[in-house]
């Protein structure tokens, strides 16, 4: 009976799945994963950012607003004369100039008449004329030819010390000018001074100029 009852229980055979059941099997949907709203404000505040730094960088090169740069190109004498005695010393020429106007802004450059004068060491202005005004465009340098200064010892309350630099053959001469105009940028219009200042030693003997120097 005992043998009856018992029954043989044949092995299980455990099958793996093929790669074609893994691939075809049951697929799962996940929801996805949405940018939590801190991380997109960040985003715009750099895009406002980066915006804000190049309209900055922009306004600095295109609206920056430089005075103009003026220089004496060259100068010459003319009609030279000079003599007298310690008592009476003196001294009278025509300096013919040529000078540079650089205008290094976006925008044109309109200058009105502006003097330059010429003064013999530290004893005062002993000449002065003017440059014509006219206009300067953008980036653009302008040469100014042919001004034409009368100078002369006459115009000196003071002629100490005069005969001792006659009889050494050479005076200390300083060019200075002042051109005062307007720049314009974009809309925007200011008003700048270029002034130039050129120092010079006049050589009375040779009647010519050397040792200029612009600062």
């Amino acid at each position: 009976m005992a043998d009856e009852d018992r029954m043989t229980l044949a092995p299980t055979e455990i099958y793996g799945r093929s790669d074609e059941e893994q691939q075809n099997g049951p697929k799962f949907w996940r929801p996805k994963k949405e940018e939590p709203p801190g991380n997109c404000i960040v985003y715009s505040l750099t895009i406002i950012v980066i915006v804000f730094a190049v309209c900055l960088i922009l306004s600095l090169i295109f609206l920056r607003i430089s005075k103009p740069e003026i220089e004496t190109v060259s100068i010459s004498t003319r009609d030279l004369r000079f003599g007298g005695n310690s008592s009476d010393p003196y001294f009278n020429a025509t300096l013919v100039s040529d000078i540079s106007i650089r205008n290094s802004n976006f925008g044109a450059f309109e200058f009105e008449d502006s003097s330059l004068r010429v003064v013999y060491a530290d004893h005062g202005v002993v000449g002065e004329t003017t440059i014509g005004g006219r206009r300067v465009e953008a980036h653009k340098t302008v040469r100014v030819t042919g001004i034409e200064a009368e100078i002369g010892s006459f115009r000196l309350l003071n002629t100490r010390g005069l005969d001792s630099d006659l009889r050494s053959g050479f005076l200390e001469l300083t060019s200075v000018a002042e051109v005062r105009g307007r720049i314009k940028v974009m809309g925007r219009r200011k008003w700048k001074i270029g002034v130039m200042s050129c120092t010079m030693r006049l050589n009375l003997n040779g009647r010519f100029i050397q040792n200029l120097l612009c600062d």
